[in-house]
């Protein structure tokens, strides 16, 4: 009669590695975010960070930052990030992010509206 606590023992582990692994496959990893949820979360609307600045994305592409500077330009959303291009020819990628329920443009915190 041994061996039945094991078994038990055996069953109860395998049942909860199981449901470990469907949930992980149904979860999002956090901090991953797809291209349409990028858009979804920021075309039409100005995003704040908790020192004021504001970076504005348009319906139309077209970008504005106003903070420690103005600029403007356009922007694109890919999967994890969006691409800056300003007026003035500069270009760069922001990796977006989720962090505990909170939006990130690379290490600065947002919110948008």
């Amino acid at each position: 009669m041994r061996s039945a606590p094991c078994a038990e023992l055996m069953v109860v582990a395998a049942l909860t590695l199981a449901t470990t692994t469907a949930f992980a496959r149904v979860q999002p990893v956090e901090g991953e975010i797809q291209a349409d949820e990028i858009m979804r979360t920021l075309k039409r609307k100005i995003c704040r960070s908790r020192t004021g600045a504001t970076f504005t994305f348009g319906n139309d592409g077209r970008y504005t930052y106003d903070g420690l500077w103005t600029d403007h330009g356009h922007y694109s959303v890919h999967d994890g990030a969006v691409t800056i291009l300003l007026d003035s020819g500069l270009e760069r990628d922001f990796a977006i992010s989720r962090r505990a329920g909170v939006l990130y443009m690379e290490e600065t915190a947002v919110s948008c509206a």
